[in-house]
């Protein structure tokens, strides 16, 4: 099933967790939000592929690795993505430039915390708070271009 017109529903639920990861339809509904507004804006500025590394999480497979007790991506609101168009940092200033009004945050992984950004969007109803970071050695800290 197609969310988006790069991003499949199949994709975005995969995991090696050993752990069956079927969303509802709300958090179908939630990554097919995901896909539109944020990781196919990322896509098209990148002018090629954004893979996603981790999409929706079921509760079991989002604490079997080690997950945020409150992460997004139980939600279907949250992807963890890379891209062989430019590192975390490069994900993150073209995230920036673009200036999506529905980011509620992005996080940018140093290569040795595994290179990747996290996207995601707000709840329905929760204004979106816009916030970057970077997690590396140090913790996680503000991050601005």
């Amino acid at each position: 099933m197609n969310l988006s017109p790069h991003f499949t529903l199949a994709e975005m639920t995969r995991t090696s967790s050993g752990i069956k990861n079927e969303p509802g339809p709300t958090h179908i509904e939630n990554l097919r939000a995901l896909c539109e507004e944020l990781l196919e804006p990322l896509r098209a500025a990148l002018g090629g592929p954004v893979r996603v590394t981790s999409g929706y999480r079921d509760a079991l497979v989002n604490a079997r690795i080690g997950g945020a007790k409150n992460s997004r991506h139980m939600l279907g609101l949250a992807a963890d993505v890379k891209s062989p168009a430019g590192d975390a940092a490069h994900l993150l200033r073209v995230l920036h430039q673009l200036d999506l009004l529905e980011l509620d945050q992005a996080i940018g992984y140093d290569p040795a915390f595994g290179g990747h950004v996290h996207i995601g969007l707000a709840p329905v109803g929760v204004t979106p708070r816009r916030q970057y970071l970077w997690r590396d050695a140090g913790g996680y800290r503000a991050w601005r271009p």
